[in-house]
This record gives C-alpha cells, sequence and structure tokens, in this order.
C-alpha cells in the first residue's frame, strides 16, 4: 500500500508541521493502521488512527444519506484545536491537528495538497 520510503512520508508530515497552526499529523488506513506519523510522545497514536478512521468513514456515509456525495474532509472542533482528516486515495486517511488559533477554513486546500503529494508519493 505504501510504496514511498518512510522518510519520503515523514518528510511531507514534518513539512506539513512547519504550516501555521498544524501541531501534528498522521498517515493512516482506512482500517485504522498507522503507517506514519509526526505526532507530540504524548499522543497515542494507536487510539487516534482508530478513532479518525472511524470519524472519516461515518463522514463519508453520513453525505452519501444526506446529499448522495462524497465527503472529501471532516472537520472536528474542540476547545483548543481542529482535527481535520481527508482521504489520501481508496486505502489511505491523511489526519491533521491544528491549533485553534488557524483559520480552519483556509488549511483546506493546504491540507488537500498534501492529500495529494502523498497520493503521489505512496503510487
Amino acid at each position: 500500500m505504501v510504496a514511498a520510503g518512510d522518510d519520503v512520508i515523514h518528510g511531507i508530515l514534518r513539512e506539513l508541521r512547519e504550516t501555521n497552526g498544524v501541531v501534528a499529523s498522521t498517515v493512516i488506513s482506512r482500517d485504522g493502521v498507522p503507517l506514519a506519523s509526526d505526532l507530540p510522545a504524548r499522543v497515542d497514536l494507536d487510539v487516534l488512527a482508530l478513532r479518525t478512521a472511524f470519524m472519516q468513514g461515518i463522514g463519508e456515509l453520513v453525505m452519501e444519506s444526506v446529499e448522495n456525495e462524497e465527503a472529501r474532509t471532516v472537520i472536528i472542533v474542540a476547545d483548543q484545536h481542529y482535527i481535520m482528516t481527508t482521504a489520501i486515495d481508496d486505502h489511505s486517511i491523511l489526519v491533521v491537528v491544528m491549533a485553534r488559533t488557524v483559520e480552519v477554513g483556509g488549511m483546506i486546500p493546504d491540507v488537500l495538497a498534501t492529500a495529494a503529494h502523498l497520493r503521489n508519493a505512496m503510487e
């Protein structure tokens, strides 16, 4: 599933962290298996991967049932952070954690561009 070397994927995630307000990111499988991450040590990667894979799947199902269209990105708003998930391809999901100081709408193009960069690297 991941053809690119770990260094390439980790490099893309590190570049994303250098984007204003991004505090963590990870690439997971649709089954919730972590594939690569750039997370603080305090974050439980396995729990984050499972829950965000579920979140992305549910978001996609809800959009299909409400508007009969595909959800590309799912966003959670918390007190101090946003969590954004977006599909990289049919098998992988990009998870991005951002500070609430970020204008989340302005970050959507950056996150989608990173997902496309990861998709190309993983082919």
